[in-house]
């Protein structure tokens, strides 16, 4: 069980952290746009600090989750003892937190029944609408998917208040479904690369381990038939099948990626980028894209592949 004050204690330690220094979080410059050609909101925000943050292999041989610092730690207990909740030490936003496994597990490996159920529960706990209050799980699989580092984890962070997020369009009005063969998950045509979205129900009682990993399951199937129809084209994604998961209270969205940064704009992209979060580490790039936009779809298809909306799949047995 969670504790009724989750939001409190999760406050209380960030204070404590950024007036101690045990967490590295400084003044950002953010501004939202949007792409007039694909109707994608973007915020976008200017952060130099996270050019300190390590990047993957900067820290060869060094677990940051196995003996987390007791400042950073949140609950040491979560889900019998499966998680701990932690403050992450590079926050993007106020209060960024890390749900990691205790025992050590990769950050390659699918999430399980109870990874999807404890994130969607720390939702329900976290999210207000009486704040207007909204947070987003994310989970970065694999080297393309802008993961730095291999101990499991899954990122809880707050979105911006009153921004809508493609996903949320996409499954306006829409009722959960289960996708398959024949029907194929939600995309946005209007943007280039793919994502693959289902809707989960209003009422949080009807959400429950099984819908969640049956959920998960058909997307991840349908990404791996994504990555199983470039094997031609791309024979190195044979061995780098990385891809990102979102998830709010409203929907699950998964994107196959191709790579962790575009080299258009030198911006590193990981599962924020797909709900128009974008984080940019020089002027340089935050000018590109206030210039234009629509640069933003266009790194996000580098990073990812083309949109198959409209398109059925052809099915492959794993």
């Amino acid at each position: 069980m969670l504790p009724e004050n989750l939001s409190d204690l999760i406050s209380k330690k960030y204070s404590e952290a950024v007036e101690n220094k045990h967490l590295s979080f400084t003044d950002s410059t953010t501004k939202k746009f949007k792409d007039a050609k694909t109707g994608m909101g973007y915020v976008v925000t200017y952060a130099p600090s996270l050019a300190s943050k390590p990047e993957r292999g900067d820290q060869p041989g060094r677990n940051p989750f196995a003996d987390p610092e007791p400042e950073l730690t949140v609950l040491d207990n979560v889900a019998d003892g499966e998680y701990k909740l932690l403050l992450n030490k590079f926050p993007v936003v106020p209060e960024h937190t890390l749900l990691v496994t205790n025992e050590f597990k990769q950050q390659t490996s699918p999430l399980s029944p109870k990874d999807l159920m404890t994130a969607y529960n720390l939702l329900v706990k976290l999210d207000d609408e009486d704040e207007n209050k909204r947070n987003m799980v994310i989970y970065n699989s694999g080297p393309s998917s802008g993961s730095s580092q291999d101990h499991k984890h899954l990122q809880i962070l707050q979105l911006p208040q009153n921004f809508v997020t493609l996903q949320d369009k996409l499954c306006s009005g829409k009722d959960h479904f289960i996708p398959n063969f024949k029907t194929e998950p939600l995309q946005d045509d209007k943007v280039s690369f793919a994502h693959f979205v289902v809707p989960l129900p209003e009422e949080e009682d009807k959400v429950d381990e099984d819908l969640l990993a049956m959920s998960y399951i058909s997307l991840v199937q349908r990404t791996l038939t994504f990555f199983q129809d470039w094997l031609n084209e791309r024979p190195e994604l044979a061995d780098n099948k990385g891809y990102n998961v979102l998830l709010t209270k409203k929907w699950l969205c998964l994107v196959p990626r191709s790579s962790t940064k575009a080299r258009s704009m030198e911006v590193g992209f990981n599962s924020t980028g797909y709900a128009g979060l974008i984080l940019v580490k020089t002027q340089e790039a935050y000018d590109l894209i206030e210039q234009d936009p629509h640069r933003v779809d266009q790194a996000l298809l580098e990073c990812g592949f083309p949109n198959t909306a409209g398109k059925k799949s052809t099915e492959y047995n794993y």
